[in-house]
């Protein structure tokens, strides 16, 4: 009996392992048989940020999804890979992957938690699931980790698990990867981290944000404190070691969520030609070295003149008036209201809202929050002018208009800086009085576009006032009428193919053109007729008649042509009215139109990219190499120059007049739509073209008289003057090294080079030049008062006498 008993157990003991077995078996197959695979992660190569330089270098922008800079576990500093051992695995290089006794414990903290608590997880098991698993708390998924945790530690090395672990896990403060942690955490490098920044940073990837340093540095302190304990305790470091670590000073930031840091309107434009001419490329994710063309000292020269421009404009159209009011002049009520306008520290020539908490014998008392000082409103004459919304203009005396509790707007002129503070920010804890002037934010807006008229090659673009006020590129998306400064574009066509000369003589005379059914009667700007004067006379003194009168002759057709030749590919309206700028171009065809004459016929495509470098150091793209292939000679060179000749006239002569004060050669235009909504100056030199609009967004007058050549003349002379001095001296800075390191290798005396002339355009051999006299048109010599020197193509010569029938000729047009 108790044999046959025994044969039963027995038999029910397999039946119940067979049964187990086989529930094992299928209970395996179940949970893997959705498993991710491995060789997803053969090749690790996580998100990373593509970084993007100046042409000097520079870091200008980051472009991400998740901050992450990779790094090799070799360039990890031994201590902080055991601050990160201690602090999530210690017995990491021993187990296979899981821990039992971890896992154990776990599963009885939860059990007593009625719910997942704990995960006793290992560095092995954290890197399945951030890159093969969901982060959720199921048993399943935990069993699922497991198997794929012994797997990896089959397929990889530890170090290769731990390199993968340090550079995927989030930190919190926008840092994934422990580079990115201690670059945003501590603006360090890893190899300049300290034991407790390090053991710090190791206390964060278990609560990114319970233990941050920055939102709780108190129980950031204590998690470092755990983290030092455990890494004696590991035999990492000594007791003395971590007491050292917990007394270091910690110094922690918040990271910025600007992933811009300088020229952004030129960073903003770069992202769209990227994402355009690469699409096979993810720039968020990719890990990209993007090499610019942006030089930063010209963009900060457009910048700083373009503002100085626009608020010079803004003044002579007038005060707009207090921009608020306050009752009682309440100072926690203002510091409330205009919390993201009014940093602890100031600067100047920067303009910030300021409570106006007194007045007294045309003096204003008044507050930025952390800086009160005195403003001298009588000095402020522009302010008399008051206007408004409307444009409607009244004169006033403004310490009379303005009340305690006014919100107005205030500067601090450089000159009015303390001494002590040596022309710097001026900070919360200065107490003195600063002496403010009156001033206001333009509502006006602009854009600036220079480039290398050689390689097509933009070197600053400001496509408005303040980028963080309007992000639209008015450099590159404004669309508006360029007035005369597209008449440019008609001369060439007639210079090129119809035969004209700068002497050919045209009629500044009133005309009416019969298009169709309709009559168009142009007038000039002044009101007033020249008759007969030459076609270079015609293009310095911006002559409406005499451009209506050659497109009439040459055609429309033919003027659309050339603008295309130059690169312009906006919608042109095929009407006369073409001839005087009538339909809408943007800011940066136009300028590289006009750069096709410095470049002797010769356009380029634009370029915002240098070089590209992948994250393996491959250069996967090179804009020098490809610079032939971007060159089209599209005019004929004599025609180029002819027109870059007759242009320097515009400034020597005529409405450009302004940059005569550069004394050196400069061809430019001057532009001004109807009703003076648009006003444009572009110019160029032999090796830099560069052009300026102003306006409204919503189009309006800009003021009275604020034609191109004042509203937008001043503001190219201003960056331009700036920035030829500043590479005159760097490359006369240059020539010296370079002769006293000659002199010294030849063992003679040192001479210093003489000072560099600025380049003029270059002369084709295509050209002949003429003394002519600049009202007749007809040749002279140099011994005439009115004789000027004059460039012809070959043949092309005026004649000795006057021709009247040429001027009969002239006159003879058909009724178009």
């Amino acid at each position: 009996m108790i044999k046959k008993l025994l044969i039963a157990c027995m038999f029910l003991f397999f039946l119940l392992s067979l049964a187990a077995a086989g529930f094992l078996v299928w209970g395996y197959y179940y949970i893997t048989r959705d498993l991710p695979q491995l060789s997803s992660i053969e090749d690790y190569r996580p998100d990373a940020v593509s970084s993007v330089y100046s042409r000097d270098g520079t870091l200008i922008a980051e472009f991400f999804e998740e901050r992450r800079y990779p790094v090799k576990l070799k360039d990890v500093p031994d201590f902080v890979e055991e601050a990160f051992i201690a602090a999530e695995d210690a017995s990491f290089y021993e187990h296979p992957g899981i821990d039992l006794i971890s896992i154990i414990r776990a599963m009885i903290e939860n059990f007593r938690a009625g719910r997942v608590k704990q995960g006793g997880s290992t560095i092995t098991q954290q890197v399945v699931k951030n890159l093969l698993l969901t982060p959720e708390k199921k048993y399943k998924r935990k069993i699922k980790e497991a198997i794929l945790s012994y797997r990896l530690e089959q397929r990889f090395s530890k170090d290769d698990i731990l390199e993968m672990y340090l550079n995927q896990i989030f930190f919190g403060n926008t840092a994934y990867g422990v580079k990115a942690a201690a670059k945003l955490y501590f603006h360090k490098d890893l190899n300049e981290l300290t034991l407790g920044e390090a053991a710090m940073l190791a206390g964060l990837p278990k609560a990114p944000t319970r233990y941050s340093p920055i939102l709780n540095f108190e129980i950031a302190k204590r998690r470092q404190h755990y983290v030092l304990s455990q890494m004696v305790k590991a035999r990492f470091i000594t007791e003395e070691a971590a007491k050292e670590a917990e007394k270091q000073e910690i110094k922690v930031y918040k990271a910025s969520y600007n992933n811009i840091y300088d020229a952004p309107y030129f960073v903003a434009e770069l992202r769209k030609e990227l994402k355009e001419k690469w699409p096979e490329f993810d720039i968020d994710r990719d890990g990209l070295k993007i090499y610019t063309t942006v030089d930063l000292t010209a963009n900060h020269l457009v910048e700083a003149a373009l503002k100085r421009g626009l608020r010079a404009i803004d003044k002579r159209r007038g005060w707009r008036g207090p921009a608020g009011f306050i009752a009682d002049a309440d100072l926690d009520r203002f510091i409330e209201q205009y919390r993201n306008k009014i940093p602890e520290t100031i600067y100047p020539e920067q303009i910030y809202p300021a409570l106006v908490t007194g007045r007294r014998s045309g003096r204003l008392f008044v507050t930025t929050g952390y800086h009160s000082g005195i403003v001298d409103v009588a000095a402020a004459e522009w302010a008399h002018r008051k206007v408004d919304s409307a444009g409607r203009v009244v004169w006033i005396k403004p310490d009379r208009v303005i009340r305690v509790g006014d919100i107005v707007e205030v500067s601090l002129p450089k000159k009015n800086v303390p001494r002590e503070l040596k022309g710097e920010g001026v900070s919360r804890e200065f107490s003195g009085q600063l002496r403010f002037q009156l001033d206001q934010t333009p509502e006006l807006e602009g854009a600036v576009v220079m480039l290398d008229p050689h390689s097509g090659e933009v070197l600053a673009m400001v496509g408005g006032y303040d980028y963080r006020r309007s992000k639209f590129n008015r450099a590159t998306q404004g669309m508006r009428q360029p007035g005369s400064a597209f008449k440019p574009i008609v001369y060439l066509a007639a210079i090129d193919r119809f035969g004209y000369t700068p002497s050919t003589i045209v009629y500044d005379m009133p005309r009416t053109f019969r298009v169709g059914d309709t009559v168009w009667e142009p007038g000039n700007f002044d009101d007033t007729f020249l008759g007969p004067i030459t076609l270079r006379s015609a293009l310095e003194k911006s002559r409406n008649l005499v451009s209506a009168d050659i497109i009439s002759k040459i055609g429309v057709d033919a003027a659309i042509q050339y603008a295309r030749k130059l690169g312009i590919k906006s919608p042109l309206g095929e009407n006369l009215s073409l001839s005087l700028g009538s339909s809408e171009v943007t800011l940066l065809e136009l300028t590289r139109a006009y750069g096709v004459f410095a470049a002797g016929g010769v356009l380029f495509d634009t370029v915002l990219t240098r070089e590209i470098i992948d994250r393996d150091g491959n250069i996967i793209y090179d804009a020098e190499k490809d610079k032939l292939k971007r060159a089209k000679q599209v005019v004929d060179e004599n025609s180029a120059f002819i027109m870059a000749n007759m242009m320097k006239g515009v400034v020597q002569h005529g409405t450009g007049y302004r940059a005569r004060v550069l004394k050196r050669p400069i061809a430019a235009k001057t532009g001004t739509s109807n009703n003076m909504m648009d006003a444009w100056f572009i110019g160029y030199t032999p090796d830099l073209a560069a052009g300026v609009w102003v306006g409204f967004d919503q189009k309006k007058r800009i003021g009275e008289k604020e034609t191109g050549g004042r509203a937008a003349a001043p503001i190219w002379v201003d960056f331009m003057g700036k920035y030829f001095n500043y590479r005159d001296k760097v490359e006369y800075e240059k020539l010296l090294k370079e002769a006293k390191a000659e002199s010294e290798r030849l063992g003679i005396d040192f001479t210093p080079p003489e000072k560099l002339e600025p380049l003029d355009f270059k002369v084709p051999d295509g050209v002949d030049p003429y003394w002519v006299n600049r009202h007749t048109g007809t040749l002279t010599d140099k011994d005439d008062p009115d004789g000027i020197f004059e460039y012809f193509r070959k043949g092309t010569e005026p004649p000795a006498a006057t021709a009247t029938s040429s001027a009969t000729d002239y006159l003879e047009s058909p009724d178009l």
